[in-house]
């Protein structure tokens, strides 16, 4: 289960010392991965430096949400992550620093991907899809870097910035469109600079 893999990496963490460039990685077989977690749903990251690996957004899936709190070097590449009782991933902490690549985010009741409290994230050509926003970041030094991704069919906005957080948006694959909010809305503060062509 997903849960004893993360009891697994932290013995083994407390055994090696694994670093960005030598994590340790947790490989998920192709199929549906239910996260039982802490009755909320989600699955607590309690050390750093772990990639969390997929065979493919079409072959695994995992059923609940991660929370990321003041952990370095997480990653989540290859899978796609749905939650119906809160937000897919939830990453915070001014000492958490997050790569999602290649996932796909849907269905979540809260937010796809929830950055705030001064957490660093970088996703790339990733698709937050039918959750209730699809990006969400807040708070001063909150930071996140979106390469080619697509935020769409969402019940309020594509993506949100709020109260001094900055989101910069990279790639021509860029994709926001048919969401019931608006597309991109930044609010109190907080900013979203666009670095793709005009057209």
């Amino acid at each position: 289960t997903v849960e004893k893999a993360m009891e697994l990496a932290v013995v083994f963490s407390a055994q090696k010392v694994y670093t960005k460039t030598d994590p340790l990685k947790i490989q998920m077989e192709k199929g549906v991965h239910e996260i039982v977690g802490d009755g909320m749903g989600y699955m607590h990251v309690t050390c750093s430096h772990i990639t969390f690996v997929g065979k493919g957004k079409d072959h695994t899936t995992i059923l609940g949400g991660f929370k990321v709190v003041n952990q370095e070097n997480i990653r989540f590449e290859e899978l796609t992550l749905t939650h119906p009782g809160g937000d897919g991933l939830l990453l915070q902490g001014s000492e958490t620093n997050v790569d999602v690549l290649k996932c796909v985010v849907k269905e979540c009741r809260g937010t796809g991907m929830f950055v705030r409290s001064g957490a660093t994230v970088t996703a790339t050509q990733c698709e937050f899809m039918e959750n209730a926003c699809g990006v969400n970041c807040d708070d001063a030094d909150t930071k996140a870097r979106l390469n080619e991704c697509k935020m769409h069919h969402n019940g309020d906005d594509g993506l949100y910035a709020f109260d001094h957080a900055v989101v910069d948006l990279h790639g021509t694959k860029t994709d926001i469109h048919s969401n019931k909010g608006d597309g991109i809305l930044a609010d109190g503060h907080g900013k979203v600079n666009i670095h793709l062509p005009s057209q």
